[in-house]
C-alpha cells in the first residue's frame, strides 16, 4: 500500500470519482487535493469519512510482499490475489483443495500455507477456534526458531491478535513478546510493519487506547526510518479511530501532534523496544 494520499487517489481514481464529488460535505476541495499530494495529513474525522465515501477498509490487511504456498508460480500468484482482494472465501476454498495441499513441498511451504489457512477462516468465517489451530500448526513447523523470520512474528502477532480477541492478556502479552523477540538484530522488511499495525490492533481490541497509541507511533517511526510507505495508511486510519474514541477528532494526524497527543493529552512517554 502507498502512503495515505496515494491511497486515497488511488482508490478515488478507481471508482471513477472527480476530487469535488468525494470531498462533498466533508472538506475542501483544496484541502483534498493537499492530502492527495501528501502535502497535509487530514484530522481522523476527516479520514475516517473520505475512506468510507471511498469504500477502503484500512482493517483489512495485504502483506507487501506474500509468502510461497509452492514451488509453482501458478499456486502463488493465487494466492497473491485472493489475498490482495480480500477474496477470504475463495482463499480458504483453495487452500483447502487437494491439488493445492499436493504442490506443498518444503517446511517453509508448510508454514505459510498454515498462516493463510488461519488468516482465511478468521477473516471469511470469523472462526476462532480455526484461527488458533492453524496458526499452532504454522508454529509447529518451526517451532523454536533460533533466528525468528518475518512470518514466524508475524504468526506470533497473530496469536497475539487472536488472544486479545479473547481477553486473555497473559497469553496476549506472551505471544506479543515473542513477536518482537531480537527484532532489533533483523534485517529490514515491509512486512515487519504489519507487526506494529497488529500490536496497535491488539491493544485496541483490549481497549488500553494508550498502548495503541505508543505501537502506532512506533510503527510509523519504523517505516519512515527504512523509507517505506508501506502501512503508513493503514496506522494512520487506527490512530483516526483512537482520536475519535477519544474525542480529539480535531488532531490532524501529523508528527507534532502524535507529539501531542502522548504529551499534552494522555501526559504519557513514548515506550520503545528494548
Amino acid at each position: 500500500m502507498n502512503n495515505l494520499g496515494e491511497t486515497l487517489k488511488e482508490q478515488r481514481m478507481a471508482l471513477h470519482l472527480s476530487q469535488k464529488s468525494t470531498c462533498e460535505n466533508i472538506c475542501s476541495q483544496p484541502m483534498l487535493s493537499s492530502i492527495e499530494k501528501g502535502k497535509y495529513i487530514p484530522n481522523s474525522q476527516i479520514l475516517i469519512l473520505l475512506c468510507k465515501r471511498l469504500k477502503i477498509d484500512m482493517e483489512l490487511l495485504s502483506l507487501n510482499d506474500n509468502y510461497q504456498i509452492s514451488s509453482i508460480n501458478s499456486f502463488n500468484k493465487k494466492v497473491d490475489d485472493l489475498c490482495n482482494n480480500h477474496k477470504y472465501t475463495e482463499l480458504k476454498k483453495f487452500l483447502l483443495a487437494d491439488e493445492t495441499v499436493a504442490k506443498i513441498n518444503t517446511d517453509q511451504q508448510t508454514q505459510a500455507y498454515y498462516y493463510y489457512l488461519s488468516i482465511s477462516y478468521l477473516q471469511a468465517d470469523k472462526n476462532l477456534d480455526s484461527f488458533e489451530s492453524n496458526l499452532k500448526l504454522a508454529i509447529s513447523v518451526h517451532p523454536h526458531p533460533i533466528v525468528l523470520t518475518t512470518l514466524d512474528r508475524l504468526i506470533r502477532i497473530s496469536m497475539a491478535v487472536l488472544y486479545a480477541k479473547r481477553k486473555n492478556n497473559t497469553k496476549y502479552l506472551e505471544y506479543l513478546t515473542k513477536s518482537f523477540e531480537k527484532f532489533q538484530v533483523a534485517n529490514f522488511e515491509a512486512n515487519q510493519i504489519v507487526i506494529f499495525y497488529l500490536a496497535a490492533y491488539s491493544n485496541i481490541l483490549l481497549e488500553k487506547n494508550i498502548d495503541a497509541l505508543n505501537w502506532i507511533n512506533q510503527g510509523i517511526d519504523f517505516a519512515t526510518k527504512n523509507n517505506s510507505h508501506y502501512m503508513l495508511a493503514n496506522l494512520y486510519y487506527l490512530l483516526a479511530k483512537i482520536m475519535t474514541k477519544e474525542n480529539k477528532s480535531d488532531l490532524a494526524l501529523d508528527s507534532i501532534n502524535r507529539s501531542k497527543i502522548f504529551t499534552d493529552l494522555f501526559n504519557e512517554k513514548v515506550f520503545k523496544l528494548n
